[in-house]
């Protein structure tokens, strides 16, 4: 029973496998055709993703040469910053260098002019007192001005807002004033007090720091400054023409010209 069973089962597994030979020959050319089509579909997407990977590189590659220039544009802006910078700070550096040297001239100025200040100031002050006791003995003109200008230079002497410069330019003014009289001859119109108490509308008539003489407007009375004296001294009215004449060469109504007029003698230096 056993051997039926086992002769019938080979009988049915031979006829099987005979039968799925037949059909594998008979599919075999129809799996070849297909594996071909897919493998040359295969082929084809593997051509197109390369062609568009190419494109990509090619893209990416351009875009790179693109941003190579710019940066190589860009370097070379900087580097002639860089250069132009280097020129500009070298610049700096010297005019840094000449300031230094500028500020260490100054500094020693400034510390000059401290002792210049404590040298300078007493010597205006005696400048001061001189210019003082020179118009006070001096022949007596324009007495009131130029005794209200060394009033003013006192005052000056005294300002905690004026420069020990101002000051000093001040007096050195003055000086030139006064040295200015020695070397003109003037003619102005005021009053002068007589020896004998009146007072008379005169014109007066300044030759240097020579003479100083006055005659009345009628020309009645003329008269000098006598230095020995400190006083007013009556001269033969024979010298009222030149003084008249003086007085229009000092008004600039007479050409110059030889002037005869009576002065004092010069004193002998001891």
């Amino acid at each position: 029973m056993r051997n039926a069973i086992e002769k019938i089962l080979s009988a049915r597994i031979g006829y099987y496998i005979s039968s799925g030979l037949a059909l594998a020959l008979l599919l075999a050319p129809v799996s070849a055709s297909t594996a071909q089509a897919q493998v040359l579909e295969s082929n084809k997407r593997e051509v197109q993703v390369a062609q568009a990977e190419g494109v990509a590189s090619q893209e990416r590659i351009n875009n790179l040469d693109d941003d190579t220039a710019q940066l190589e544009s860009e370097y070379k802006a900087v580097l002639q910053q860089l250069d132009t910078l280097r020129v500009y700070n070298q610049q700096l550096r010297d005019l840094i260098s000449a300031q230094i040297a500028e500020i260490k001239i100054t500094q020693r100025d400034i510390d000059r002019v401290t002792t210049i200040d404590r040298e300078v100031v007493p010597l205006m002050l005696r400048m001061v007192e001189g210019i003082d006791q020179f118009v006070e003995l001096d022949v007596p003109f324009l007495i009131k001005e130029r005794r209200n200008r060394v009033a003013n230079l006192r005052k000056l002497m005294q300002r905690a807002d004026a420069s020990p410069a101002e000051k000093f330019r001040r007096v050195l003014e003055a000086y030139q004033i006064e040295n200015e009289y020695g070397r003109t001859i003037e003619g102005v119109r005021g009053t002068v007090d007589t020896n004998d108490g009146r007072q008379l509308t005169v014109d007066f008539l300044r030759v240097g720091r020579v003479a100083l003489y006055y005659k009345t407007l009628d020309d009645a009375e003329i008269a000098r400054w006598s230095k020995k004296d400190g006083a007013w001294e009556a001269i033969d009215t024979d010298f009222v023409s030149p003084i008249k004449k003086a007085l229009s060469i000092a008004r600039e109504q007479a050409a110059p010209d030889l002037l005869l007029l009576p002065i004092d003698a010069p004193e002998t230096v001891q």
